[in-house]
């Protein structure tokens, strides 16, 4: 039975040389830093999608309505409030609502960028450095899905998220400015602080 040390050579032949680990780590780095954008770009839509609603509720208790609501609850909330808000125009309603419309799907790409166990290939030296990476994603009640995400693809949808953010905002700034300024009561009177209920 020939030994370890005889079958190193002919193994050795059969592989071509890999890229170097430093490179690779790069490469991971990147990856990193891309989906570091992405969750950064889509928390910002969150927080500007939460205070749509506390202007579109125009209460002074909007803020606690708003609070704790993911993503894709406050888009259907305000896709309700906004059909029903009279302060706005007939424009302004539908402008809204095309804005609105356009988060889900870019939510479901943030998930599956955001949420993928990340795993870039070692590549021949020969070959070029790769410019996407492999993602296992797995989603409720179906098999893993695996999927390749380019880094450009990455890069656009952070651009993306975050572009929409500012929209939501300047167009809460044009047409609900008076209430998003209106002073939110976010905090309990004392006596209901402390369990005392007056009667």
């Amino acid at each position: 039975m020939p030994d370890e040390s005889s079958l190193q050579p002919v193994l050795e032949d059969e592989l071509p040389p890999l890229r170097p680990e430093e490179e690779m780590e790069q490469l991971q780095l990147r990856m990193s830093l891309l989906v570091g954008e992405v969750a950064r770009a889509s928390a910002s839509l969150e927080d500007f999608l939460r205070k749509l609603m506390v202007a579109l509720l125009d209460s002074k208790y909007g803020e606690v309505a708003a609070a704790g609501l993911g993503a894709n609850e406050l888009v259907d909330m305000c896709t309700a409030l906004v059909k029903i808000n009279r302060e706005l125009t007939g424009s302004q309603r539908a402008d809204c609502r095309t804005m609105l419309g356009a988060v889900k799907p870019l939510l479901a790409r943030r998930n599956r960028l955001v949420h993928g166990v990340w795993a870039p290939e070692h590549v021949s030296i020969d070959e070029p450095l790769p410019s996407a990476a492999m993602a296992s994603v797995s989603r409720r009640r179906s098999a893993t899905l695996h999927v390749e995400i380019s880094f450009d693809e990455a890069e656009e949808l952070a651009s993306e998220l975050s572009i929409l953010g500012v929209e939501i905002f300047k167009w809460i700034c044009h047409s609900l400015i008076w209430q998003l300024r209106r002073e939110q009561v976010t905090e309990p009177p004392p006596e209901a602080a402390e369990g005392v209920c007056p009667l």
